[in-house]
């Protein structure tokens, strides 16, 4: 049985006994705090209402954990054989992996197990990795408390599975909670699971994924420690040796959350946490949702259980066997509170040296011996002495009575608080069971490629009662729409933007992340005036509100510097960005180090465009050093900008070189249907096309890149307007039409995407009009000259916006005089005209090559070359050879 199917059925009899109204009234309150558990019960209740409805319903079924309008691709598998095992039912989905129950069919014995499997939409060699070390973990651990690892095998498609100990149970705080376990009770289970823990590391292996769901409760009361997903082998230093590809909200130590290497004492801050959750159903910081705990770091101490308890409710109390919260703030007081905050501080080095210790504090408070956290003087000890045989209600202190209207105002920021805290959790789960925590996080390095899983997870989002959070509905409806950006829907990720911005309306201290995201979807589609106007308004509210730079203030100025970038005030662009690289600078976090890498990859580019290739090579690299292999994401980054850097240098076999190691890279690290290997594949296409002798691309090579580019991407995308420009070039000697087709597709779905004076629509434009010269030289007579005329006036809009955005352009100038010269050389009226302009067209891009590219580069000796042949003394007014395009 599920947690949701015993937690709806622990509160059926509560409820079945009401009179209507007052099922109606708690029903409508259940509704707004926890609808999941409001829609199981309310099934539960309609059956019972039904004549013989219970007969022949499976219990999972009847609460609506097996029937939904939308198929589930976990269920796929049932009736499947994997091995010797039947796969008879979905027993739950995590972040990466499906678990069922499945029987042996082999006639060897009669066995039943939980058999896990990856979620195929998961899939991926970063999360392939995780599952083989969690099978290999398993298979040296052999402890009472560890559910063992019995048998194991590799699908057809190289996914792995693995059989182990069938476990009926439920989270131990849903245990705890339903057999009313007092304080006491509750520390001894959860000693249970920290023996199985000490076990573990004694062995090395961390868990990394302590949490209530994976801490089981069966039914003879013994603790199973499940689900070592994410574990990994602590070396020497006492750190992880493989990287963490996921989190769990609210568990996960801030430090991990930062980039720090995980140790044993990141699971101890894990099992403190679920402390809290048994003690007093809390968190020790105000919980945030897990994109934004990704950046935020917690700066303030955690909170005491003992002082959570006080504004708790009278059923968190009722639970525990205390009379309110004043009572289980008495019983939480001291102790307990020492060793709660110990696991739970804010750094590694606070909290217990290792779990062994940790298990020596609770069995010495259930002893009522004295803790070593408490550090209490002689007078501590003597008391826990007289407390051990029987006097502590003689010496016990009276707790200080609060003041009634004071405990009212904090009672009231209490539910208010914790509403909040629910809303979060909500949001946070159903993000996990849609897109899966590894994609969410993007610790998994996966990108969310599926529409139909956006979808449906804006559909879930829209169905949450989150009216009295608009912070957290506007924050994850700014996560679905940079979602929806990855795929290319820059619409309706710009819609969802709108929204979240508007919600935060009369909020603006929580405004800046929704501000940084519309005003990244403003840039990307060529809206700069309106980003620039977001980014600066947010950054007037972010930097009057807060004192420092956060990563929202950094992620305002990097939108703030694009837009004035894209509008040529490039002095204004490079501070900006000088401005949010001095803002990082201050922030240790390993988002903060990201950022500083990405800002650099992002001035590398810049000044690719400017032609300024010296400083482009200086940042790119500085980019790639400071990404280093703790980053290996945005190292790959860089090097494929220095790819482009390298084709401007005219050094095709070091691009070829680094294009080939940046497919491995991310083949290898992210597997072959990520969108970043499919862009991969191309820009290795694209470096083969632009070598100076021909090589040969097969049609097959060909069709598996387009296949792998529109299978990440779409047709719908900035990067299959790519792929067309790629398959234009490829075409443009043998099949000059086809060529030009694709230029014009390509020039059309880019200038709609990112509008008609983005850098990518002009160079579709001018790879258009080369198409468009290669059909000239094989047609005659009118046809012909209709074909370079339309040319002439593609690179002269491509020379004009150059020029208006105050950038070089030698390349297009030498395509453009190229073409003026043929149309001159054909005789026409005019010629005369057109070889004029075109001497200045290429005296102008000689120029500019000497200056950027150097007097011995390849393109400024071809600009040269055509000066010299067709305008040197004695030429002919009519160019006698002129250079095909």
């Amino acid at each position: 049985m599920s947690d949701l199917a015993a937690r709806a059925l622990e509160l059926f009899d509560e409820y079945v006994d009401l009179t209507p109204p007052q099922r109606s009234v708690a029903l409508a309150r259940l509704k707004a705090e926890d609808p999941a558990l409001h829609d199981a019960l309310h099934r539960l209740l309609a059956a019972d209402a039904a004549d013989d409805a219970l007969q022949g319903i499976a219990f999972d079924a009847l609460v609506g954990l097996s029937g939904s309008e939308d198929p589930d691709p976990s269920s796929a598998r049932i009736g499947n054989r994997l091995g010797p095992w039947r796969i008879d039912s979905v027993l739950g989905t995590g972040g990466m992996g499906t678990v069922y129950e499945a029987s042996r069919v082999d006639g060897q014995y009669n066995k039943r197990v939980a058999l896990k499997c990856i979620r195929a939409e998961m899939s991926s060699p970063a999360l392939i990795d995780a599952f083989m070390r969690e099978r290999n973990h398993l298979a040296q651990l052999d402890h009472p408390h560890i559910a063992p690892l019995l048998d194991g095998g590799v699908e057809e498609d190289g996914r792995p599975w693995f059989a182990m100990r069938l476990v009926h149970g439920i989270s131990i705080d849903l245990w705890a909670d339903q057999q009313r376990l007092t304080l006491h009770e509750r520390v001894a289970l959860l000693l249970q699971a920290c023996h199985a823990l000490q076990y573990a590391h004694a062995h090395g292996v961390l868990h990394q994924d302590i949490k209530p769901s994976n801490v089981l409760v069966s039914t003879d009361g013994r603790v199973h420690l499940l689900d070592f997903g994410l574990s990994t082998v602590i070396d020497g230093r006492e750190g992880a040796s493989a990287p963490r590809i996921a989190v769990s909200n609210g568990y996960t130590a801030p430090e991990v959350l930062a980039g720090a290497t995980a140790s044993a004492a990141s699971d101890i801050y894990s099992i403190g946490v679920v402390l809290y959750q048994l003690l007093v159903a809390d968190w020790p910081r105000p919980l945030l949702p897990l994109h934004a705990s990704l950046i935020t770091q917690p700066t303030t101490p955690a909170r005491a259980p003992s002082a959570l308890a006080i504004a708790a409710s009278s059923d968190v109390a009722w639970k525990r066997k205390c009379r309110d919260g004043r009572h289980l703030c008495k019983r939480l007081r001291g102790d307990l509170d020492a060793i709660a905050l110990k696991c739970v501080d804010r750094s590694p080095d606070g909290r217990y040296p290792g779990i062994g210790a940790l298990v020596d504090d609770l069995e010495r408070w259930l002893e009522r011996r004295p803790v070593a956290a408490r550090r209490g003087g002689r007078s501590y000890v003597v008391r826990r002495f007289l407390q051990r045989n029987a006097l502590a209600s003689a010496l016990a202190v009276s707790v200080v009575v609060v003041a009634a209207t004071g405990a009212g105002v904090l009672t009231w920021f209490h539910l208010r608080d914790r509403q909040e805290m629910r809303d979060m959790q909500a949001v946070s789960s159903m993000f996990e069971q849609t897109l899966g925590a590894a994609t969410l996080s993007g610790l998994a390095e996966a990108r969310p490629s599926s529409r139909q899983l956006l979808e449906k997870s804006e559909a879930h989002l829209r169905e949450l009662p989150l009216r009295s959070s608009p912070a957290i509905k506007a924050r994850a409806l700014a996560s679905l729409a940079r979602s929806y950006a990855l795929l290319g829907d820059y619409e309706h990720a710009l819609a969802l933007a709108s929204e979240a911005n508007l919600l935060l309306a009369d909020d603006r201290a929580h405004q800046s992340d929704t501000q940084a995201t519309l005003a990244t979807l403003l840039n990307l589609q060529s809206r700069h005036a309106e980003a620039r106007e977001v980014a600066s308004a947010g950054l007037q509210q972010a930097t009057s509100a807060r004192p420092t730079a956060d990563m929202a203030t950094l992620s305002l100025l990097t939108e703030l510097a694009r837009a004035n970038w894209s509008l040529s005030e490039y002095e204004s662009a490079f501070d900006a960005l000088t401005f949010a690289q001095e803002a990082a600078a201050g922030m240790p976090s390993r988002v903060a180090l990201d950022t500083r890498a990405e800002l650099l990859i992002l001035r590398g580019q810049w000044h690719l465009q400017l032609l300024n290739l010296p400083d482009a090579a200086r940042d790119l690299q500085l980019a790639i050093d400071q990404a280093g292999s703790t980053s290996p994401a945005l190292a790959d980054n860089a090097r494929e900008a220095r790819v482009s850097l390298l084709l401007l240098q005219g050094r095709y076999v070091e691009a070829n070189q680094l294009a080939e190691s940046l497919l491995a890279s991310r083949r290898q690290r992210l597997g072959p249907t990520h969108p970043d290997t499919a862009r991969s594949q191309r820009l290795l296409l694209e470096v083969m096309s632009q070598q100076p002798t021909a090589v040969a691309i097969e049609p097959a090579t060909m069709q598996k890149v387009r296949n792998a580019i529109i299978a990440a991407y779409g047709t719908r995308h900035p990067e299959y307007g790519r792929l067309l420009m790629l398959e234009a070039r490829l075409h443009l000697l043998d099949d000059p039409a086809s060529a030009l087709a694709l230029a014009a597709q390509a020039a059309h779905l880019l200038e709609q995407m990112l509008g008609p004076r983005h850098q990518a629509t002009l160079e579709a434009k001018e790879q258009q009009a080369r198409a468009l010269m290669a059909a000239a030289s094989r047609q005659s007579g009118t046809n012909a000259n209709a074909s370079l005329t339309q040319a002439i006036g593609l690179l002269q809009e491509v020379v004009h916006a150059t020029r208006q955005h105050r950038l070089p352009s030698p390349a297009a100038k030498h395509t453009l005089a190229q073409a003026l010269l043929r149309r001159a050389g054909r005789g026409e009226p005019g010629d005369v005209t057109d070889r004029q302009r075109a001497e200045t067209v290429l005296q102008d891009a000689l120029v500019e090559a000497s200056r950027h590219l150097g007097t011995d580069h390849a393109m400024t000796a071809r600009i040269r070359e055509s000066l010299v042949r067709n305008y040197q003394p004695g030429t002919p007014d009519t160019a006698q050879a002129l250079p095909g395009p």
